[in-house]
C-alpha cells in the first residue's frame, strides 16, 4: 500500500483555495500547501486555511514559480516519509472528485507516474488549446513517443522514490516545470499511466500565465530538452 499525500502549490489563490481546501478534507488524506511567495495578506489567509483544516503549511519566501513550489513540497513529503504525492492546482481547475481514482490507480501501479490527461469544456481559451497542441508535438519529438499524453496538466501522482533523482535535474521552475519533469521521468524509464480527467477554467479564476513571457520560456524549455536528446540516446544505448 502506498502512503500518499496531496501537494497544492499556491500563489495568491487564497480565495479560490478556500473552496478547494474544504473539498480536499473529504478524502481524509494529508495535504501539503506550498505558499510560493504570496503577498502578506494572501499568505495570512492561506496559512489560516491550513490551520483550520490541519494541513501542512510550507512557505517559500520569494515567488519562484510552480516548479519551485512543487520542489519544496516534494522535499517536505519525502522528509515526512510519504511514498506518493498527488499534485493538484489551488484554483479549482481540476476535478477534485477524481482524486480517489488517481490514488486507486497509483496503488495498482505504484512505480508509474499517474498523469491527468485533460478533457476540456467550452471554458478553455482557444489560445491555451493551441499552445498545448504545439507542446504535445514537441514532447512527442523529445520522447520519440507519439502516444505521450498532455504534459501540461498539473493533476498527477508522482512515485516519490523514483522521481527523487529527476528532481535534482530540474532547470525550469515556472510554467515549464510540468513538461520538463514528465519528459525527464519518461527518459529515466518511469512508466506513465494517463487518466482522462475534466479540466475547467473558472470565470473568476486568477491566471498567472503571461502569453509572451511564458510562451517564450516554454520555447526555451523545448530547445533545452531537444538539445539533451543525444545524451539521452547515448545513456539509453548503454543500458
Amino acid at each position: 500500500m502506498i502512503k500518499p499525500v496531496i501537494i497544492v502549490p499556491c500563489f495568491n489563490h487564497a480565495d479560490a483555495f478556500t473552496n478547494v481546501a474544504a473539498k480536499l478534507c473529504d478524502f481524509q488524506k494529508p495535504v501539503i500547501v506550498v505558499d510560493d511567495g504570496s503577498t502578506s495578506i494572501q499568505s495570512k489567509k492561506i496559512k489560516n486555511i491550513c490551520v483550520k483544516h490541519k494541513f501542512f503549511y510550507v512557505k517559500n519566501l520569494k515567488n519562484g514559480g510552480k516548479g519551485a513550489a512543487m520542489l519544496a513540497g516534494f522535499k517536505f513529503a519525502i522528509d515526512k516519509g510519504f511514498t506518493h504525492a498527488l499534485q493538484i492546482d489551488a484554483d479549482g481547475q481540476h476535478d477534485i472528485q477524481d482524486i480517489p481514482l488517481f490514488f486507486k490507480i497509483a496503488n495498482s501501479y505504484p512505480k508509474n507516474l499517474i498523469l491527468g490527461n485533460p478533457i476540456y469544456d467550452e471554458s478553455a481559451p482557444r489560445s491555451r488549446l493551441i499552445g498545448r497542441k504545439i507542446t504535445n508535438f514537441w514532447v512527442m519529438i523529445e520522447t520519440f513517443n507519439k502516444n505521450m499524453p498532455d504534459t501540461m496538466c498539473g493533476f498527477r501522482v508522482y512515485p516519490l522514490e523514483l522521481i527523487e533523482p529527476v528532481l535534482k535535474t530540474i532547470k525550469f521552475k515556472r510554467m515549464g516545470f510540468d513538461i520538463e519533469i514528465v519528459v525527464k521521468a519518461f527518459r529515466e524509464g518511469i512508466k506513465i499511466t494517463p487518466v482522462p480527467t475534466k479540466v475547467i477554467y473558472p470565470k473568476s479564476g486568477i491566471s498567472h500565465f503571461h502569453a509572451f513571457r511564458d510562451n517564450f520560456y516554454i520555447s526555451l524549455l523545448h530547445t533545452y530538452l531537444c538539445c539533451l536528446i543525444p545524451l539521452w540516446l547515448i545513456k539509453r544505448g548503454r543500458k
